[in-house]
């Protein structure tokens, strides 16, 4: 009978978050105590957000409430411990109607086998303003093994901490050196609809090229706005990519003038700042209804025209190292889509698998 109650204790801790008396066996430690700029950031000492504090007084405010979500943001850090826990405070909405808990305001851990790839880990997990998450990480190799932890995709995170087996040791590992790509983009490029923060395509891209990578995607606000661009351009970046079209719907203020004067803007905004960076223009990926909705399938088809033409006037004009990514490329199917227009898990992983093939030429590599 012990022997049973006793597989039973082990089971429930291995699902839930363990109580608050067990955190007894837990060392706690504040990540922003050892780093002052975490992966997934272009500015340093901001916290977990991913627009510096002067940015509130020049962009808009909704673009301002989403810097505040901390998408694309991670930790990554070394430990022999063969349990976590991590504990972190959101105030925004803990899900949305077409988006679980999961991917809103969850976070996912990733960590390297002997091979150097990349496993993920499930977590028990409790909602409420204040989230808790326990792993079970199992026997590390000696010295310990390399964790990522990504954080919310569509809540802000604070007073996070990390836990872990009392005897075992940890180190956060600081941003890495190389020049980051920077996307620049609407609620795709966010994370919406992923079913957790792993998911979403500029996290999948990160891991399949090794490379940091800083999300800008801004939900239904990515219009390259110039004031967003200023910010964009101050980080010295490898790619920028410009992933905006979906929120540049063609009406009475989104007109083909005023499109193509941001788009033309834009690349001329960063050749300027940045001349020696490559710039990745995205073409829109389109609707998985657009076959059988012609008003819907316009919308994007007008805008890749647009931007084609646009594409083609500075190709002329010998601009260097500006680049195309065509919706063929993308090459969505029709059931990578939640809701007609943002991707599940699958459109995720095509995203990705597309942007993969583009910028591994982009950066120089076979």
């Amino acid at each position: 009978m012990k022997g049973v109650i006793g597989i039973c204790l082990l089971l429930f801790f291995g699902i839930f978050p363990v109580s608050a008396q067990e955190t007894n066996n837990y060392s706690w430690y504040n990540p922003l105590e050892s780093l002052d700029q975490i992966d997934g950031q272009g500015w340093s000492n901001i916290g977990y957000n991913r627009l510096p504090d002067k940015a509130e007084k020049t962009v808009r405010n909704k673009v301002w409430s989403l810097s505040r979500h901390a998408a694309g943001l991670s930790i990554r850090f070394q430990t022999n411990a063969d349990s976590l826990q991590i504990e972190y405070e959101v105030n925004g909405k803990i899900a949305m109607n077409h988006m679980p808990a999961t991917g809103v305001s969850g976070v996912d851990l990733y960590g390297k086998n002997e091979a150097g790839e990349w496993l993920w880990y499930r977590g028990g997990r409790k909602f409420g303003d204040t989230v808790q998450y326990h792993f079970k990480t199992e026997k590390s190799p000696k010295g310990g093994r390399e964790y990522q932890l990504y954080l919310p995709l569509y809540n802000n995170c604070k007073n996070l901490k990390i836990g872990i087996s009392k005897g075992s040791k940890i180190k956060f590992l600081p941003q890495r050196k190389e020049k980051p790509i920077i996307v620049y983009g609407t609620s795709i490029a966010q994370g919406a609809c992923a079913s957790r923060p792993g998911m979403a395509w500029t996290n999948i891209l990160g891991r399949k090229l090794n490379y940091p990578l800083v999300n800008l995607g801004f939900s239904g606000n990515g219009r390259l706005e110039q004031e967003v661009l200023e910010l964009v351009t101050e980080v010295d970046a490898m790619v920028y990519v410009l992933d905006c079209l979906p929120n540049l719907s063609p009406n009475d203020k989104h007109t083909e003038e005023e499109i193509k004067k941001r788009l033309r803007n834009s690349i001329q905004h960063i050749r300027n700042k940045r001349p020696s960076a490559r710039i990745l223009l995205t073409l829109h990926a389109g609707y998985s209804d657009g076959e059988v909705d012609s008003s819907r399938k316009e919308v994007y088809e007008t805008l890749n025209r647009w931007t084609s033409e646009v594409f083609l006037d500075f190709k002329r004009a010998r601009i260097r190292n500006l680049y195309l990514l065509p919706k063929s490329k993308i090459n969505l199917s029709n059931d990578a889509f939640v809701d007609g227009t943002h991707p599940t898990d699958l459109g995720m992983e095509q995203y990705a698998k597309a942007y993969e093939a583009a910028l591994t030429n982009l950066l120089g590599r076979d």
